[in-house]
């Protein structure tokens, strides 16, 4: 008998690749960090010796889900500037709150309290955008978690840079410091085309180019921002980006609510991917982005939820089934967003959009062992006559009661293995009451 780690079965399994169906009665076999086999759970028992083994009687199995955008550390702004529009949001409440609780604790404590919540709700890879991305990095590593640490490239002056020069000169620094690092990747993050020279852009690009680095900026996220684009340069920020190289395979384009047919083949024909804040975007009045359109241009379309303080969740279980729902919306037709292909927008698709589909997004053999499972014997999700229904359009999120990464648990029966909730929660009430005064 060939050995391994753990062995783990379910009645039904969701491995989105190399078919996005549903296996009934199937089984991982994980050694190390890596998926070893999956195959029919007797066959998979008869042919592996296991430390240890897990059937799990009533539970679905499937790839953690991939979070493609979000500002972690802005869990601890959820709630601020309720109901106001994405510009004062951002220039009456969010921007004077950063400048004036910024530091590196503030990152570590908000970035520890949304880890917590992705992991208790199935995500088990995200993309950071925010300051301090070295502490971001370490404090997902301490806790096990993937990540894409898109570090910001902005031209004002900020806690973490002075100037793009100096962000692109510590950022780098954090590339060749994490380069083997399994856990974490790092990108270049341009904030947005509307807060970057063109000479800025130019230099991104060149350095994506040479470095083979990925590129996730916010694009297109209001028509205000796409107006204020053709009025001052007589163009949008799409063709922009075209003109100085960045649209292409590298690139996440992140929110994209407003898209011609001229743009979306410049989308489609760089090889650009798209990441869908559906959410966030509905929250602030930004408009949606056209996913089905995206699609059928053969774009890659992933998910994020984008930072807690526009948002206030960060469960990409709801963040998919909003996405679904603005599809059907979208067409108006009730076959669209179909819970398959959502699924596989959560997970393999928002890998692919990271760079990183060789690694994880999807249960296959080789890949890391990077899965979650969801009790269906929770009120919410009974009872089942569709895996996939079930986990997108039941409340999959408050149902997840074991999580993977690299074969490490990171929760185990509900409870999570990195992070004391009681201590995390006490250390978030007290910074609370310390600066909300």
């Amino acid at each position: 008998m060939n050995a391994c780690d753990l062995l783990i079965s379910a009645p039904w399994m969701l491995p989105v690749a190399p078919q996005n169906i549903v296996l009934e009665n199937h089984a991982l076999a994980v050694r190390g960090s890596h998926i070893e086999a999956l195959g029919p759970a007797a066959e998979l028992q008869a042919q592996y010796q296991a430390q240890h083994t897990i059937h799990l009687p009533h539970h679905i199995l499937m790839p953690g889900l991939i979070n493609a955008h979000g500002h972690a550390a802005m869990s601890l702004l959820r709630g601020a500037g309720e109901d106001e529009p994405l510009e004062v949001w951002l220039n009456d409440t969010i921007w004077p709150m950063e400048a004036r609780l910024m530091n590196a604790d503030y990152v570590r404590l908000g970035t520890e309290l949304a880890i917590a919540e992705m992991i208790r709700s199935g995500t088990t890879t995200f993309s950071d955008m925010y300051f301090y991305p070295e502490v971001v990095g370490q404090t997902c590593v301490d806790n096990g978690i993937r990540v894409q640490l898109a570090f910001p490239l902005i031209e004002f002056v900020n806690p973490w840079s002075k100037n793009v020069a100096d962000a692109l000169h510590k950022g780098l620094e954090l590339f060749h410091h994490y380069r083997h690092e399994n856990l974490v990747n790092v990108a270049l993050g341009p904030h947005a085309a509307y807060s970057l020279s063109e000479h800025d852009m130019e230099h991104i690009g060149m350095y994506a180019n040479e470095l083979d680095i990925m590129v996730q900026i916010h694009l297109h996220e209001t028509a205000a921002e796409v107006a204020n684009a053709v009025a001052q340069t007589g163009q949008s920020w799409i063709y922009r980006l075209h003109e100085v190289g960045l649209l292409g395979p590298q690139l996440q384009a992140v929110h994209m609510t407003q898209i011609s047919d001229a743009e979306l083949s410049l989308i489609a024909d760089s090889g650009t991917h798209v990441v869908h804040c559906p959410t966030s975007n509905l929250k602030l009045a930004s408009g949606y982005c056209p996913v089905d359109k995206l699609h059928n241009a053969d774009v890659n379309v992933a998910i994020g939820t984008d930072g807690a303080a526009s948002n206030n969740r960060l469960d990409m279980f709801s963040e998919a089934r909003l996405a679904a729902l603005l599809a059907k919306h979208e067409n108006a037709n009730a076959a669209a967003g179909t819970a398959p292909n959502t699924v596989r927008m959560a997970t393999l698709d928002g890998a692919k959009a990271l760079g990183i589909n060789d690694v994880t997004g999807s249960l296959e053999a080789g890949k890391a062992a990077d899965f979650i499972s969801i009790n269906t014997q929770t009120l919410g999700l009974m009872p089942l006559y569709n895996p996939f229904a079930t986990v997108v359009h039941g409340d999959a999120g408050q149902a997840v009661d074991n999580v993977f990464v690299n074969g490490q648990a990171l929760l185990r029966e509900g409870e999570l293995t990195q992070l004391s909730l009681s201590d995390l929660t006490q250390r978030v009430q007290n910074w609370h009451a310390q600066n909300s005064a």
